[in-house]
């Protein structure tokens, strides 16, 4: 992968919870998210053992924490979207790592559909989900149909997470925001 990929917090924390980090490392060399997402990741709700693991990953240099420069595009950009009163409801972690995206030409990881879809079509992003990233791996072999429909129904248990079936989900032609 040479298009950086630029994790929300929801992505992220879906295979934090499941343990299943080694899927993202399979397609991609390195996570990026911002200081913003970090914030919401260890915040006092989060499981004890998705800290750790996250910890573990940052200490590794798997996870990146690139912070948005006062001044920057991507501050720029970020700044543009928090003072807009249309995009405010959704959140920093969200509008921050798709400022990334937009500015660095990157990849959104973002399970949150009806906040993101505006900005994939807007700006023309290439995006992923917690469930795009599992059937890629289906595809590529990485994961039997049996492993896959395991995981799938952990993954259930996330209501951003498509609560159909895996098989149905396969099966569905529209499966993300499309351009």
């Amino acid at each position: 992968m040479t298009k950086p990929i630029f994790y929300d917090t929801d992505c992220l924390s879906s295979f934090l919870q499941i343990n299943r980090i080694d899927l993202l490392k399979k397609e991609y060399s390195k996570i990026i998210i911002t200081a913003e997402v970090k914030k919401e990741l260890f915040n006092k709700k989060t499981p004890q053992d998705v800290k750790t693991r996250l910890t573990s990953l940052i200490q590794d240099g798997y996870v990146e924490i690139k912070d948005l420069e006062f001044g920057s595009d991507e501050f720029n950009q970020y700044y543009t979207f928090i003072t807009d009163d249309e995009t405010e409801d959704i959140g920093k972690g969200e509008l921050s790592v798709i400022s990334l995206a937009i500015v660095k030409n990157g990849i959104l990881a973002s399970n949150n559909l009806d906040d993101v879809c505006y900005f994939v079509k807007k700006y023309n992003l290439e995006h992923v989900t917690t469930s795009k990233i599992i059937v890629t791996c289906y595809e590529k072999g990485y994961l039997t149909f049996d492993e896959v429909d395991k995981i799938w129904k952990e993954l259930r248990k996330n209501p951003k997470h498509p609560q159909i079936s895996f098989k149905d989900f396969y099966n569905k032609d529209d499966k993300m925001c499309y351009n």
